[in-house]
């Protein structure tokens, strides 16, 4: 059995940042993106596997982005912000590294979860497919208001806790 611990860069600050983006996350959560979610964790478990390294999750967030991305470029699915992609990515792969953490065995008998710290997976992927959510999202509003897009306000509204008055259902504000 692992001694098994949290590491504070890898695992706490995506942690961290997952539960606070997870009110607005609910807020714009359709029956679709649920189940695109509930699938995404489902690929995550059932492909992943471990070493006596590390436990190696594959990201089935990618099939949820992917999912959200394509009905995009059509002008649907516009108020899905990167804070919901930051944090539903976080949700399926974490627990999957916990289970691998106390499941597989560790050649030194110590498991970290998020233990490769800034270089770990549970930071790297929710950021990346995230950042990539925001790229896609700009150009697409950007083609839509034929370039009348300020790049700061974007990035707030993408990347905000909160929307408008602090509350999470608050509309956007207009540009």
């Amino acid at each position: 059995m692992n001694t098994v611990s949290l590491d504070a860069i890898g695992a706490g600050l995506p942690l961290a940042a997952a539960v606070a983006y997870l009110p607005r996350t609910l807020d714009v959560t359709t029956k679709f993106t649920c189940a695109m979610f509930v699938l995404s964790v489902v690929i995550s478990s059932a492909f992943s596997y471990c070493d006596a390294n590390a436990v190696h999750v594959v990201p089935g967030a990618i099939l949820l982005c992917v999912s959200i991305w394509l009905p995009r470029a059509r002008g649907h699915n516009r108020e899905i912000p990167a804070a919901m992609i930051f944090a539903l990515t976080f949700i399926s792969i974490f627990p999957v590294d916990i289970y691998g953490a106390y499941t597989c065995h560790a050649s030194s008998g110590q498991a970290r979860i998020g233990g490769a710290g800034f270089g770990d997976s549970l930071l790297h992927t929710p950021l990346s497919l995230s950042v990539i959510h925001s790229l896609i999202y700009y150009f697409c509003e950007r083609d839509e208001k034929r370039g009348q897009v300020p790049f700061g306000n974007f990035l707030r509204r993408q990347w905000a806790f909160t929307l408008g008055d602090g509350k999470p259902g608050a509309a956007a504000p207009a540009d």
